[in-house]
């Protein structure tokens, strides 16, 4: 005798040779089983997912699934194709932007170090062109030098003037 109780699975009533009932349960399900009561009117349904297949069982009705007909091919190649892209996004973007910002700070140097390199070829060339100026104003002088102590040796000796001590 088979009865459903509410809320449970399918359950046994023995009689004892006492005529006294007591629920004898059923034999346990097997591993991976997944038992849905149903509304009272009804068997329950019982899932079973099993190596490559999902059972679906209702009674004496019976629904077999393979499982590689459960996800199509083009879903699980969109699976991957979206984990690579999250991962992409995750893990690349900032790894991207670390390579950039290095290129960047290193270029950045680069520059630096040439307006520098600019800079100090321009102190240079003004230091060379103040240090030919001063070599020019200095052969100036010394010309100008010879000039004056030329002039005081071709100068006729000097002619002693009498002084007047009474004036």
């Amino acid at each position: 005798m088979t009865r459903q109780t509410q809320g449970q699975p399918d359950q046994t009533l023995v009689q004892l040779p006492s005529g006294q009932l007591i629920v004898a349960p059923d034999a346990p399900l097997p591993p991976n089983t997944i038992v849905i009561p149903s509304d009272g009117n009804r068997p329950p349904v019982r899932i079973n997912f099993d190596g490559g297949t999902i059972r679906f069982t209702q009674g004496a009705n019976t629904t077999t699934i393979p499982l590689k007909d459960v996800v199509p091919r083009g879903a699980v190649q969109m699976s991957y194709a979206f984990a690579a892209s999250v991962i992409a996004v995750f893990i690349g973007w900032p790894i991207a932007r670390a390579i950039a910002r290095y290129i960047d700070r290193r270029g950045r140097a680069v520059r630096a170090e040439h307006a520098l390199d600019a800079q100090l070829q321009q102190r240079f060339d003004a230091m060379e062109r103040n240090i030919d100026t001063v070599a020019v104003e200095m052969e100036r002088l010394s010309e100008a030098q010879r000039f004056t102590s030329k002039l005081l040796e071709q100068r006729p000796a000097a002619v002693a003037v009498p002084v007047d001590p009474t004036r």
